[in-house]
């Protein structure tokens, strides 16, 4: 599953959008950034936060090839903390969907 090396929820927005939603030129943006904005404004501000934090914090896993698990991917059960609040490649990547599987092909051997 791609969240197993998401690192944290790819919202497809920068940093710096995400932690001053006021100043974006919403019409700017993709229809698929512009749903993701609408889903992190409307997210609670604790986890807003904590995102943001985890996002100016992550570092990438030393000699992996990809990124660590998502931060909100409960890793005992595989479901998402968050799963409500999930960004729209999240939305888009169905597990077991055709790209699911051919994501996991790819990357069978990566650790």
């Amino acid at each position: 599953m791609c969240c197993l090396h998401m690192g944290y929820p790819a919202f497809n927005l920068t940093l710096d959008q995400l932690a001053d939603v006021e100043t974006i030129d919403v019409a700017s943006l993709s229809p698929v950034a512009q749903a993701d904005l609408a889903r992190w404004v409307a997210m609670p501000s604790r986890l807003r936060d904590g995102i943001l934090q985890q996002m100016a914090d992550y570092v990438a896993p030393i000699g992996a090839t990809l990124d660590g698990p998502c931060t909100w991917l409960d890793l005992e059960t595989k479901q998402c903390r968050h799963h409500q609040h999930r960004p729209q490649v999240c939305r888009d990547f169905a597990v077991g969907s055709v790209g699911c599987l051919q994501w996991r092909a790819a990357y069978v051997d990566v650790p």
